[in-house]
């Protein structure tokens, strides 16, 4: 049994407890005050400025822990941005307002906000300043989610103005969206998908140029319904009709795009520094709508089907580098840093996470002609694919004349994207042999039955004639010693 004096002990003890339980409710609760505070708003501009390498300026900051959360004249500045805003106003709670700030990945949307006259300036290495001028945003939101958003406001990219508007009702499962902007600086569009991938960031703004015209419908009901993109820029173009169900895109029209790509350094090649569509020869892409699927969410590549597509490269600049500077050397062709290269269209289908591809003829410098086919494990990203020497090269290259036209010698690649493997012994046992023949007996033994010794291969698919360089180029026969040596070089 406890004594009267234990128990006077205690008291005291207990009310201690409750004092410092008090006395931290009481802070906890004037967090929001404090923060509020040009001590508090320093001390959260401090930590903001640091994880960010920013400068950021407020000149009023008003914080509650259920809403609504103020910030007025707001200013941000890091390298790559330059931000401005009048005000921004949200019943958001302080916990879900914390979260957006830390994250934009956690931002929390489900409250009414309002943004007056957002200004944003986006300055990248050798790109025009791109800038998002007198936006304004309206979220109407209940404790059920988001009843409507509400976007609009001004772009500038170098002198061309333009403007964009979003409109976005939801009523229960219905889903309506319009979407209409005119000059929209694909720099600010390439930041917004790509902030967290740098590797891709640009893309969009290299192959479509620093601005587009771009007009989205979507009419959703349960998650299922069309959405209509029609997109228009200098250099490109493309009208998709799509239709989302469960997760997944398909096309409801068959689409094409246009595509004229300006200068870039493409991320995906090693040897590739320079690649960019010649004047008035665009890349076209055409999709066919059957069998045509693109997993949205999540997206697997071995879920991806193309039943029909059909690439046309054109007429392209490449840099002269990795295997193009190996060939064009070899060949005595262009020694310049940039060569012309001149595609047949190609046509594709994917499945199951293999690309197949049949015969695409390219001529490089207006000299060297050759072709692959095959396919593509992308899932594995390993080459099953085949490189043909033709007979204009076997020609002008390697002095091998008289073959039929539709002579072809096939080298396989195999190997990984990154380390891909040639194998060429086949392929140079056969032009030592042709060019050994046509040295001892002469230019027309090659002709008539000594030609079937060195048949060509049985799975060797058809060129698509006439090949658009025809007419148009004369490829110059030039005889020449051949080496060994010098003929593994070709292949490295």
């Amino acid at each position: 049994m406890k004594t009267k004096k234990e128990k006077n002990i205690k008291k005291p003890i207990f009310i201690v407890l409750i004092s410092i339980v008090v006395f931290i409710l009481i802070i906890f609760m004037l967090l929001p005050t404090f923060f509020s505070s040009k001590s508090g708003t320093k001390f959260l501009i401090d930590k903001i400025e640091k994880k960010k390498n920013a400068k950021i300026e407020i000149d009023s900051f008003h914080l509650t822990w259920f809403g609504p959360q103020k910030i007025k004249n707001l200013s941000y500045k890091d390298p790559t941005l330059d931000m401005r805003v009048d005000s921004i106003i949200s019943n958001m709670s302080l916990l879900s307002f914390y979260k957006s700030i830390k994250s934009s990945q956690k931002l929390n949307l489900f409250a009414n906000t309002e943004v007056d006259n957002l200004n944003v300036d986006i300055h990248l290495p050798s790109q025009p300043i791109s800038s998002f001028q007198n936006v304004s945003a309206l979220i109407k939101a209940d404790v059920k989610g988001i009843n409507s958003i509400q976007i609009e406001g001004k772009t500038k990219v170098a002198q061309n103005v333009g403007a964009f508007k979003a409109l976005v009702d939801i009523d229960g499962k219905k889903i309506n969206s319009t979407i209409n902007a005119t000059n929209i600086p694909t720099i600010g569009i390439d930041q917004l998908l790509f902030y967290q991938n740098p590797k891709h960031k640009n893309i969009l703004s290299q192959l479509l140029g620093p601005s587009l015209n771009l007009q989205i419908d979507s009419t959703l009901d349960n998650l299922k319904g069309p959405i209509d993109i029609d997109i228009k820029s200098k250099t490109s173009n493309a009208n998709l009709n799509l239709f989302y169900e469960k997760g997944t895109i398909t096309l409801t029209k068959s689409a094409t795009i246009v595509l004229a790509l300006a200068p870039i350094n493409p991320n995906f090649s090693k040897n590739i520094t320079y690649l960019a569509s010649e004047p008035n020869y665009p890349i076209i892409i055409r999709i066919s709508k059957d069998g045509f699927s693109y997993p949205v969410s999540p997206f697997k590549i071995q879920n991806l089907k193309i039943g029909h597509m059909s690439l046309d490269l054109n007429k392209m600049l490449v840099s002269n580098t990795g295997v193009i500077r190996t060939i064009t050397s070899f060949a005595k062709a262009s020694s310049s840093n940039v060569v012309s290269m001149w595609f047949t269209n190609v046509n594709i289908q994917i499945e199951n996470g293999i690309l197949y591809s049949d015969r695409m003829d390219f001529l490089i410098d207006d000299y060297v002609h050759l072709c692959s086919w095959g396919k593509l494990d992308l899932l594995k990203q390993q080459y099953k694919m085949n490189f043909g020497l033709t007979a204009d090269t076997l020609a002008n290259v390697f002095g091998i004349a008289n073959l039929p036209d539709n002579y072809v010698i096939k080298i396989p690649i195999k190997g990984t994207f990154e380390n891909p493997k040639i194998d060429a012994s086949k392929a140079t046992a056969k032009i030592v042999a042709l060019s050994t023949l046509q040295k001892s007996s002469g230019i027309g033994s090659i002709i008539g039955s000594v030609i079937t010794k060195f048949q060509k291969d049985d799975d060797i698919p058809p060129a698509k004639k006439p090949f658009p360089w025809e007419g148009k180029v004369r490829l110059q026969q030039s005889p020449r010693q051949i080496d060994v040596d010098n003929i593994l070089d070709f292949f490295k």
